[in-house]
């Protein structure tokens, strides 16, 4: 797939399967991001900065091209409730959710931090 933007020609290979991997600290908005990315609220996301995702989640959207975006949502990252144990546990199962691959790691920042 290839495209002209300001005077440049972009080329880009069109995969029909997307796997982006968020990651953040506790209560910057991973998961609201997630779900701005899909276009539908998949994952569970509160305001306020409060704990919400306890484990990595994969949710996906079917783009009109036909395109599969695959989202895998991560607990906080610094977490003072989290065990060196509990973090190696959730790197091993996002790396599981991601069999075909990561396509891009997504860094979640707050406004407010």
């Amino acid at each position: 797939m290839s495209w002209e933007s300001n005077g440049v020609n972009v080329e880009v290979d069109w995969k029909p399967e997307r796997t982006l991997v968020l990651l953040g600290r506790t209560g910057n908005g991973k998961s609201a991001t997630g779900n701005s990315i899909l276009g539908e609220t998949k994952f569970l996301s509160k305001t306020r900065g409060r704990f919400i995702t306890k484990e990595c989640k994969l949710h996906t959207s079917m783009q009109p091209n036909g395109q599969r975006i695959n989202v895998i949502d991560t607990p906080g990252l610094f977490s003072a409730s989290s065990t060196p144990d509990f973090t190696i546990r959730e790197i091993v199962r996002c790396l599981r959710l991601a069999k075909d691959g990561i396509d891009a790691v997504i860094l979640v920042f707050s406004v407010r931090n």
